[in-house]
């Protein structure tokens, strides 16, 4: 069975740690950043099949990773998670490539099954 590779981008450590140790237990290969700078260093050097990022992040935001991720890797899955996006965000967010929403908070379950869905193709 071939592993699904997912990124986590979020300046929360809580966040990303609990959606990491909950993926990694479904198979997933999981990478984690704690900002959009980093998220691009790996997008570059890496394809992922599904990117978790946050919209709000001191540095490089959630679009602006989405974005590089798009432009690189055409077929990456995106889903952003956001605490406060406005609904221009949320519009900017779309135009960019992301393909779901997730609002914080969440259950993890529910990104699992967000993610399960944009790799099945439904």
């Amino acid at each position: 069975m071939t592993s699904w590779s997912l990124l986590v981008v979020d300046d929360e450590k809580l966040v990303r740690w609990s959606i990491q140790q909950f993926m990694e237990k479904e198979d997933f290969r999981v990478v984690s950043s704690a900002d959009g700078d980093d998220a691009i260093k790996n997008i570059e050097n890496e394809r992922f099949d599904v990117i978790i990022t946050d919209l709000v992040m001191p540095g490089k935001n959630g679009i602006d990773v989405t974005r590089q991720a798009k432009k690189l890797h055409p077929d990456t899955k995106i889903i952003m998670m956001t605490a406060h996006g406005s609904l221009l965000d949320k519009q900017e967010a779309r135009k960019a490539g992301v393909a779901r929403f997730i609002n914080k908070p969440f259950q993890v379950s529910e990104v699992k099954a967000i993610v399960s869905q944009l790799i099945s193709g439904v």
